[in-house]
C-alpha cells in the first residue's frame, strides 16, 4: 500500500498538506508529520495499528507508540521520543532540525 501513500503524497519529502502547512516526511518507509508537543512529536498515517509499546528508530531517536486513534480505513498515530527524562524545548528544537535537514 505504500505505492497508493506515494500517488497521494508525492515523495514526501517536504510536500504540504492540502488544508494546513504541515510538512510529511518519509521515514522507514512510512509517512510522518510533526506536532512537535511535549507529549507526542510526530504523527504516522498507517494502514494497521502497532501494538502498545511498539518502538521506532527515525532521526537517530527511539520513539514509542504514544497513541492510536483510527480515521476511516487509516489509523492515525502519534509518537513520543523514548527516553528516561522529560524532553526538553532544547531537544525539541534539535529534533525538528533534524527532520528539517531531511528536506
Amino acid at each position: 500500500m505504500l505505492w497508493l501513500d506515494f500517488l497521494i503524497f508525492g515523495n514526501g519529502r517536504g510536500m504540504k498538506s492540502p488544508y494546513s502547512d504541515d510538512v510529511f516526511y518519509w521515514l522507514s518507509g512510512r509517512l510522518y508529520t510533526w506536532i512537535g508537543g511535549f507529549g507526542a512529536q510526530l504523527r504516522s498515517f498507517e494502514w494497521f495499528a502497532p501494538k502498545a509499546g511498539s518502538r521506532r528508530r527515525l532521526v537517530g531517536r527511539e520513539f514509542v507508540v504514544f497513541g492510536v486513534s483510527r480515521r476511516w480505513l487509516r489509523v492515525d498515530v502519534s509518537w513520543a521520543v523514548y527516553q528516561h527524562h522529560p524532553i526538553t524545548i532544547e531537544e525539541l528544537r534539535e529534533l525538528e532540525s533534524s527532520l528539517g535537514k531531511l528536506t
